[in-house]
């Protein structure tokens, strides 16, 4: 894995710039593969997904949680098809 391209997708997201690049692919973590629900907690954090890597065999995505009061908590880096946090 490319960790200088793992800590840039890191700055975006702390930033707020990656919601402005198409290819980060960013969006709500969903609770399985069959659902559209997003994944939430109790405090009402909602689970992001971005893409690190595309077009290549179990491209990396950064799983994020974004709070109500606007702060990002990093979750992990995984393959594309690993959805659990």
């Amino acid at each position: 894995m490319d960790h200088e391209r793992v800590l840039r997708v890191v700055v975006e997201v702390l930033t707020g710039r990656v919601k402005d690049i198409p290819s980060r692919q960013l969006h709500r973590l969903r609770l399985n593969t069959h659902s559209g629900q997003a994944r939430t907690r109790a405090d009402g954090a909602v689970a992001f997904r971005v893409a690190v890597q595309v077009n290549t065999p179990s491209a990396r995505r950064l799983h994020f949680w974004r709070l109500p009061d606007g702060r990002v908590e990093l979750i992990n880096v995984a393959v594309h098809d690993q959805i659990d946090i």
